[in-house]
């Protein structure tokens, strides 16, 4: 079939954007690669989400989840910059304080925009349902299949100082290295929790995909298109490792502008189906 000169001119605008989104497929490969052999399969459930002891959450109430993948690890600089070589986006500098940038270390100081990009574009480059996860989502895993009892995102739901949370003492030697910035660990560097899921806290503050704030107070977990009620800020879960046990637990959120640097990140995929099914779509798409 031949296209004549006028429909030509009108689709290679298209095929631009195209191939300039998704980037090469020999450099996407890795990074798909990667960022599957990293998800934990969540089956789906119903639990109370919230805190009714707690200031920082809503009453609890219940919330159910359907079956998805979350990422073990928080998205780590050595990803973020195959993500920004395949994309052409500027790799992200910490400037004065890239002593601590290294391949292992979970990338921070983040907007969410800059966070949801990464997600959205493993979507697009394998057809797959990627997104940030829901603070519904996020508190579940943290909570360890939301125990009541789990208040800290550990391996016992405690939070437990140079063993499985940093330190005063690694916090203070971070401090000084980072010329009075604190510099998070190696991703997987604590233990993780019972579901193989590491780094909710004592790492990185995370974006979700969440506003702060709801049209219906009692859905503060939940996803709300018609955006925040109090205020345009995204919500943040976890905590760095300065964060004090009153926010940086398996309840506690806060909210930030979305176009402010200030967080990390993990992806998940919403699908019930298997792990190398998934992977086969994903490869089939890339092609």
């Amino acid at each position: 079939m031949h296209l004549n000169y006028k429909y030509k001119l009108a689709i290679l605008p298209l095929l631009v954007i195209t191939l300039s989104a998704c980037g090469d497929s020999k450099l996407n490969k890795p990074l798909i690669t990667a960022s599957l052999n990293d998800m934990a399969l969540v089956p789906a459930a119903t639990y109370l989400m919230g805190s009714k002891n707690s200031e920082l959450m809503e009453q609890a109430h219940s919330v159910t989840l359907s079956t998805f993948y979350i990422s073990k690890y928080n998205v780590s600089y050595k990803k973020y910059d195959l993500y920004s070589e395949v994309t052409g986006k500027e790799k992200i500098d910490k400037d004065d304080i890239s002593i601590f940038r290294y391949a292992d270390h979970p990338v921070d100081n983040l907007t969410w925009y800059q966070a949801n990009d990464y997600c959205q574009h493993l979507k697009q480059i394998t057809g797959l349902p990627y997104d940030l996860p829901t603070e519904a989502q996020w508190e579940y895993v943290a909570r360890n299949d939301g125990k009541r009892d789990w208040f800290f995102p550990t391996n016992n739901g405690k939070q437990e100082l140079g063993k499985n949370f940093p330190s005063y003492e690694q916090y203070k030697d971070q401090q000084k290295n980072m010329l009075n910035g604190v510099g998070p660990l190696s991703v997987g560097s604590l233990p993780c929790t019972p579901q193989g899921i590491c780094g909710l806290a004592g790492e990185v503050n995370e974006w979700v995909k969440n506003w702060y704030g709801s049209t219906d107070p009692h859905k503060a977990g939940e996803t709300d298109p018609q955006g925040p009620a109090t205020g345009t800020l995204k919500t943040i879960r976890g905590g760095g490792a300065e964060g004090s046990p009153e926010y940086n637990n398996s309840f506690g959120r806060a909210g930030q502008p979305p176009n402010k640097q200030w967080a990390g990140f993990r992806c998940v995929i919403n699908s019930d189906k298997p792990m190398s099914e998934l992977k086969s779509i994903a490869m089939k798409h890339l092609q």
